[in-house]
């Protein structure tokens, strides 16, 4: 059985969920739970972050560490 219930916020202001998206996604967020609320003249919005959500850390390459002889071919 299928779950279709639509919930419909309304007048939700665009740029501070926007600021509030961007800012978690390039804190490695990959995924949120939306939480809204309606009100009397304008409906909330909130954001919702388990730490299951954050992406896993790329890994960085290890540098080669040069040798003297090496560092002696640069020169």
């Amino acid at each position: 059985m299928e779950n279709n219930k639509e919930i419909r916020l309304n007048k939700i202001p665009l740029k501070p969920f926007l600021e509030a998206l961007t800012d978690i996604y390039n804190r490695g967020v990959d995924y949120v739970d939306i939480i809204g609320a309606h009100g009397d003249e304008q409906d909330s919005i909130g954001i919702a972050i388990k730490e299951e959500y954050f992406s896993e850390p790329e890994e960085e390459e290890d540098e080669e560490d040069l040798s003297d002889e090496d560092i002696n071919q640069l020169i």
